[in-house]
């Protein structure tokens, strides 16, 4: 059996559609992507056979680029058809987001089965169109879609199932600005953190810009791979609310706050903090009603709350087997 996945844009699609894809035979597997430098990096060191298409997304874009839009579209369907048609997929798997639109099309046109994956706890515009006639729809999170599996989303095997409470020397903070950075992150959080000045190492990822800052206990990092090296000794984690990032943290049971990114599509960011939060394992922060005086104050009252009563409500290990349920509800029918 042959599937094609169409996973692009983000660490957010991309990650859980390799972490499904591994459940399979690789040379059953073709992958649809952008041509972006990161996304072209992280598929050729998967070894998956993969299609970069010359497109990028529709949405948050200016009205010049939605113009051009169906002309890249049409320009790329070539070439996509020819490599869709050379493989012979049995099954399609789309993870969401503007590449998606030729799985569905792929679909329609030669009537394949059509798998989807919703990472997000608001469904996606493709998505959304295409779970009506899709053969079965996934979601990360309960209560997303009436006709939904729940499966979970599929994260990195290496993340320990409720492992804050394996792990009992927990000596610092962790602040987790995205790969790319966040200069929210990066300057006014910053300031902040200096205010609270506390006793623990900070780890910051800041991506590749670094902050400024006056804090000795400060470690700066441009992205960390073995996450779960990190979590080991961190008391508590500061980040954004992407899918996957939630994922991980429901998993190993790190209690956490978040701050969603502004403008992310649908606001699905501040869902997606709403939905992990709701048991008491974390708090969320707007950007929008930012001052150094109520982040100071919501982190610190953070920091002396009953962390390990956090890290209970915070677990949900609905993630760890999100691959290979999804994997075997594609294989099965």
């Amino acid at each position: 059996m042959k599937i094609a996945i169409f996973a692009a844009g983000t660490g957010g699609h991309i990650y859980p559609a390799l972490t499904i894809a591994k459940e399979f035979n690789k040379k059953d597997i073709i992958f649809f992507a952008s041509s972006r430098k990161l996304e072209k990096k992280i598929y050729r060191d998967s070894k998956f056979k993969t299609i970069h298409l010359k497109i990028d997304g529709f949405r948050g874009k200016n009205l010049f680029k939605k113009l051009l839009w169906p002309f890249s579209f049409f320009l790329n369907l070539f070439d996509f058809l020819k490599n869709f048609i050379e493989f012979k997929p049995d099954k399609i798997l789309v993870m969401g987001g503007y590449i998606s639109i030729f799985g569905v099309l792929a679909a329609l046109i030669f009537r394949k089965k059509i798998y989807i994956h919703e990472q997000n706890s608001v469904i996606g515009t493709l998505n959304k169109f295409a779970k009506n006639f899709s053969h079965k729809f996934f979601s990360s999170f309960q209560n997303v879609a009436s006709n939904e599996i729940y499966t979970g989303n599929p994260i990195r095997n290496k993340i320990t199932t409720k492992g804050y409470e394996l792990n009992k020397e927990k000596k610092s903070i962790l602040v987790l600005g995205g790969s790319q950075g966040a200069n929210f992150f990066n300057e006014k959080l910053m300031k902040v953190l200096e205010k609270a000045n506390f006793s623990e190492e900070i780890i910051f990822q800041t991506g590749r810009k670094k902050a400024i800052h006056s804090l000795s206990n400060i470690k700066q990092v441009e992205y960390i791979d073995e996450i779960e090296d990190v979590f080991a000794q961190t008391k508590f984690v500061i980040c954004r609310s992407g899918a996957s990032t939630v994922a991980e943290l429901q998993t190993y049971a790190m209690p956490a706050i978040f701050i969603p990114i502004l403008n992310s599509i649908d606001d699905h960011q501040t869902v997606n903090a709403k939905n992990a939060c709701k048991n008491g394992g974390g708090i969320y922060l707007s950007e929008k009603s930012f001052s150094e005086d109520l982040f100071l104050k919501e982190i610190t009252s953070f920091y002396n709350s009953d962390l390990n009563k956090r890290s209970k409500n915070m677990f949900n290990d609905i993630h760890k087997d999100a691959a290979s349920r999804i994997a075997n509800e594609i294989k099965q029918n």
